[in-house]
């Protein structure tokens, strides 16, 4: 997304007259002044500030400065909190923040909405709600309230939120420079944080200068010895919470061992025990282990445990020795270490009951109740694992995969026999392996006591660590492991998992150029399972074994399916991937076109990442390169979110390839570096084949055609990295014209002679029409024509790029056989064709040759469109069809005010002070291939 000017890193100086703070923010005067700068150029925009530090360093003060200074200037300000008692409760830290503005969520539209209801649990029946369109909704919410005044969100103890809201404020951190909200995370600095982007503010806090320390020890526990206060200095290393509470714990400790500040700190709090009724010590331990600040749960639940009546009068010693806060009817905390502190000063039997007393008490709340009773269970219970299973099935519903996993984690512990709990955990261990958390599987699959008799649970686990493998990776011997298992998955009747593992198996030949016995062992065993011809898992296995050989046959089979809805995004996906994987891209723009259409509406941005660069490499083939880099920098865009490396560099592949092809031959190798260090890093011979083609396509265009030459006969070079027998044919017509051009014409002819054997009886029509220009390129003089007119036949159509060099060379050819007259109507539509892609290299080109057969040219005029950036276009494009700015960040995944701020640049770009003006400067993008 294109953001405003990036934001300086550097704190501001202090404010001028800025009102003092307490003595325990002392020494942090320029870190108050950066809030107070992002607070105060809020009409600039948003922003992110991520705050970390060890506990007790004044992470949470720092943001209650944010509140107060936000509060000051009219801002809503918006608040949750991580308690690590309820990690385990998908999205309840978001609820606790979005509660105030959930009126609003009837604005929102309706899969947003659905998605937003379904997370909070208010109903079940719209479907698992994915993590994107949860977020958008969030995104949405924040961004409507903050059109009336500006907003203030603040996440305190972000490393105790629940995955699912994590997972939220790391996307709509990256997304809010163009709305008036700034974020405020505070976290531990041992917590490995994804929010952000290169703009986020980082602030990590250090201990209190010698003189600040001494100073703040001074006004919270005046006339203390001078051993005991060098003592606590030293120990409290400039931490304000130590400097605070290690005196009121520990001044009458006399010698104490030494511990981690952390533990230091706990235990000063747990010294504060003895000092405490007896009640008051049993309802502390209530307050840390319920996953509530309910004030009603925690006086019913003690009144449990004790057998006698209690009032809240009982914790007044416990508000009085500062351990906790009482705000109406919600109890907190003053320190997330009180919690931690009063959990392990509870013995484990007090901590049984507490945990049956609150599931007696939770009513309404099913799932809370739940986590009580197993806490409070020892040894195994089948019915309350049971109950489990559903609390699972519910939290998959809710789009909440983490929990489930974890769920089925608790239910595996109350199973009472070693096969339910195997089942639970490989259960888990699948939804883990969707997730794209091998770590956490394996540590699944190693609790799960699988009996070697128990064939298919084997292929279950092997399916498991397959899918969370990198895409990527040459290694033969995965190929004929996957062969293998899915012989097993046959034998047990599992036809489906077979498929799956047979069609990963293709995917690797592919991926990593496997031999030719390995193809067609695997293309054998899908014989084998007897699938339907039209099962796309089979079409895809013969594709991707042998793309030029079955290709024909392949052709076929997606014409028949071509034209049908498919309601399934993946079955789409598949079959568009397919479409590329043989040359037709014509036929896999459609599928590809209704695959991201329906995975952008459900939110499922990883898969729409892979969709996206594989319908743009496609749009480059049939003439839609404006669509092809919106759709290549949307996929690099969503594949850095969702963590898809593969897809990163393909998409930076596929920019690299149209800026060459456009002559911006500067930004095409910056692209292309960046490329090559992500598609190294993978070790993907496919991604360093398409690369070649990427370069070598910029450097004919640039007319340097040695240095392409050295690029592309990596394709054909069986031994070179680059080297792919799936997609070394992409770089056909480019590789014979490098050659032709540098003068290696056999190489050149042995490699169209190989591609034409491979593809033979019948080539699919783009791979036929490389092959008649090649011919044409290598021919004699006298022999090359029939080459170059059945080349230039109905097929060429479809490819405009191609049909437009093949009528450059004929002209060419025309005009050196004295036919100059002749040659001007295939190089007058050459450089139509080629004004039209935005091919400036091959224009001139096609002008120099009109010049030399007597006819001149106007310089091509840029266009107004041509100034926008691939985003801007989009977003003018959708604007033009009479979507609100509301549908277009809906469908963009973008708040509406950042939407607004790009039709501002656009209106400024194109001249223009309305949307009525969009669709006169869109009129003149048209598809050469039309």
């Amino acid at each position: 997304m294109t953001r405003p000017a990036k934001k300086t890193a550097s704190p501001p100086k202090g404010r001028a007259g800025a009102a003092p703070v307490s003595p325990s923010l002392r020494g942090r005067a320029q870190d108050i002044a950066l809030i107070d700068h992002l607070i105060e150029r809020i009409d600039q925009g948003g922003s992110t500030i991520v705050i970390s530090g060890e506990p007790g360093i004044g992470k949470s003060a720092l943001l209650d400065v944010a509140r107060h200074r936000a509060s000051e200037r009219g801002f809503t300000v918006l608040g949750m909190t991580g308690v690590l008692a309820e990690v385990h409760l998908p999205f309840a830290a978001l609820e606790q923040a979005l509660r105030p503005l959930m009126k609003g969520a009837v604005g929102l539209v309706p899969r947003q909405r659905s998605a937003l209801l379904a997370a909070f649990g208010m109903h079940d029946d719209a479907g698992p709600p994915d993590i994107f369109l949860v977020a958008l909704a969030t995104l949405s919410l924040l961004s409507e309230r903050a059109t009336r005044e500006p907003l203030l969100l603040v996440a305190d103890d972000a490393q105790w939120l629940d995955q699912a809201t994590y997972e939220v404020l790391a996307f709509i951190s990256r997304r809010l420079s163009s709305d008036p909200i700034v974020l405020v995370v505070a976290m531990r600095d041992d917590f490995k944080s994804s929010l952000g982007d290169a703009s986020t503010y980082r602030l990590r806090l250090s201990g209190l200068d010698a003189a600040d320390a001494e100073h703040l020890l001074d006004a919270n526990a005046p006339g203390l010895p001078a051993e005991l206060r060098s003592r606590f200095l030293k120990e409290a290393s400039g931490n304000p919470l130590a400097l605070v509470e290690l005196p009121r714990g520990e001044r009458a400790a006399g010698d104490i061992p030494w511990l981690p500040l952390t533990d230091r700190l706990e235990r000063a709090f747990s010294n504060r025990l003895p000092d405490l009724p007896h009640i008051a010590r049993l309802l502390l331990f209530v307050t840390a282990e319920n996953d509530s600040t309910s004030l009603h749960e925690i006086l019913f639940a003690g009144q449990a445990v004790l057998g006698e009546r209690v009032g809240i009068d009982a914790m007044a010693p416990a508000v009085a020795a500062k351990l906790i806060e009482i705000n109406g009817t919600e109890v907190r905390f003053r320190h997330p270490l009180v919690r931690s502190a009063m959990h392990q000063a509870a013995d484990p039997v007090t901590r049984q009951r507490i945990h049956a007393a609150l599931a007696a008490v939770i009513h309404d709340q099913l799932d809370r109740q739940l986590w009580h009773r197993a806490a409070a269970t020892i040894g195994p219970d089948d019915e309350l694992a049971g109950e489990y299973d559903r609390m699972a099935a519910r939290a998959l519903r809710r789009g909440a995969v983490a929990m489930a996993i974890e769920v089925l984690e608790s239910a595996a512990r109350l199973s009472s026999t070693a096969k339910a709990k195997s089942d639970r955990l490989l259960r888990a261990a699948e939804l883990a392996a969707d997730l794209g958390q091998p770590e956490l599987m394996e540590r699944l699959l190693r609790q799960a006591d699988i009996d070697e008799s128990n064939q298919l649970a084997l292929v279950r686990i092997a399916w498991c660590r397959e899918i969370s493998q990198p895409p990527a990776v040459n290694d033969p011997a995965k190929i004929l492991a996957l062969i293998g298992f899915a012989a097993r998955a046959h034998t047990a009747g599992a036809i489906d998992l077979a498929s799956n593992l047979l069609w990963r198996a293709a995917q690797r030949c592919w991926w990593s150029s496997a031999s030719d016995e390995l193809c067609a062992r695997v293309h054998d065993a899908a014989t084998r399972l007897q699938l339907p011809d039209t099962d796309p898992r089979l079409i895809a296995i013969s594709a991707y074994v042998e793309p030029l050989r079955r290709g024909a046959d392949v052709y076929l089979k997606l014409q028949g399916l071509a034209g049908n809805a498919h309601n399934d995004p993946t079955v789409a996906s598949i079959l568009g991937s397919i479409a590329n994987v043989v040359g037709t891209f014509d036929i896999g723009v459609s599928f590809l076109a209704e695959s991201s259409a329906a995975l952008r509406t459900q939110g499922r941005l990883s898969d729409l990442a892979r969709v996206l660069f594989a319908q743009g490499w496609a749009e480059t083939e049939v003439g839609d390169w404006r669509g092809a880099m919106r759709e290549a920098e949307e996929s690099a865009r969503l594949a850095e979110e969702t963590g898809g490396l593969p897809w990163i560099a393909a998409a930076t592949i596929l920019k690299a390839r149209l800026a060459g092809m456009q002559g911006n031959l500067e930004q095409s190798e910056a692209y292309a570096a960046q490329a090559e260090a992500l598609a190294l890093s993978i070790g993907a011979s496919f991604l360093l084949a398409m690369l070649q083609i990427a370069r070598g396509v910029s450097a004919i265009g640039a007319g340097r055609h040695w240095e392409a030459f050295e690029h592309l006969r990596r394709l054909f070079t069986t031994a070179d990295p680059a080297f792919n027998f799936g997609v070394r044919f992409f770089g056909l017509a480019d590789f014979v014209e490098a050659a032709v051009s540098s003068g290696n014409a056999d190489a050149a002819s042995r490699v169209l002679d190989e591609i034409e054997r491979a593809s033979a009886p019948t080539p699919v029509p783009w791979v036929g029409t490389m092959l008649q220009y090649g011919k044409a390129l290598l021919a004699a003089p006298e022999d090359a024509e029939q080459f170059f007119l059945q080349g230039l036949g109905p097929a060429a159509k479809k490819w405009p790029f191609l049909r437009a060099r093949f009528l450059l060379a004929y002209g060419r050819w025309l005009r050196r056989q004295r036919r100059s007259a002749n040659a001007r109507a295939p190089l007058r539509e050459a450089r139509d064709m080629f004004d039209a892609l935005g091919a400036s290299p091959w224009s001139d080109r096609a002008r120099e040759e009109l010049r030399a057969s007597g006819e001149t040219s106007r310089r091509r005029t840029e266009q107004v469109w041509e100034t926008l950036t691939p985003q801007e276009l989009h977003i003018a494009q959708l604007a033009a069809e009479g979507l609100s700015n509301k549908e277009i960040g809906a469908r963009l995944y973008l708040s509406h005010r950042t939407v607004g701020y790009h039709l501002h640049r656009i209106f400024s770009k194109a001249g223009i002070t309305s949307r009525a003006g969009l669709g006169p400067i869109l009129a003149s993008i048209s598809r050469p291939a039309d």
